[in-house]
């Protein structure tokens, strides 16, 4: 008799399963991906997103991969990423638009020669750029 209280005390465990007072594991990872911030894209023959995952990893994305998460990557470019998720995941598609400051737009898109700072100080003044 004690062995089979025992039996069935451990018959969930064995057959696997879930504990009914957890919710559901979702196969959509929506809260992860609220989490992400699309903070830059790299231009050239392949475009390559650079992305901010929920664990502050840097993750780099290309039109067409496919996430751990089970989406893919269905375009991208300077202003936004899409990504489409699979079955019945809502929403069907996560959109991030590109963080970023003015500023930091103005710094990436270098200096030209007549804008260079200190250009055409003397090299007597003995301040930066000067010679």
């Amino acid at each position: 008799m004690r062995v089979k209280c025992g039996v069935l005390l451990l018959l969930p465990l064995l057959l696997g399963l879930r504990d009914p007072f957890q919710a559901p594991e979702s196969r959509c990872p929506a809260a992860t991906l609220r989490q992400w911030r699309y903070v830059g894209v790299v231009l050239g023959r392949v475009p390559v997103a650079i992305v901010r995952d929920e664990r502050s990893r840097w993750l780099r994305l290309r039109h067409g991969d496919t996430l751990a998460q089970g989406g893919r990557v269905a375009a991208l470019d300077e202003k936004e990423l899409v990504i489409d998720m699979p079955g019945t995941c809502e929403p069907s598609q996560w959109r991030w638009q590109r963080q970023g400051t003015k500023q930091d737009e103005n710094r990436d898109r270098g200096i030209t020669a007549g804008g260079q700072p200190g250009a055409g100080r003397g090299a007597s003044t003995g301040e930066p750029g000067g010679g």
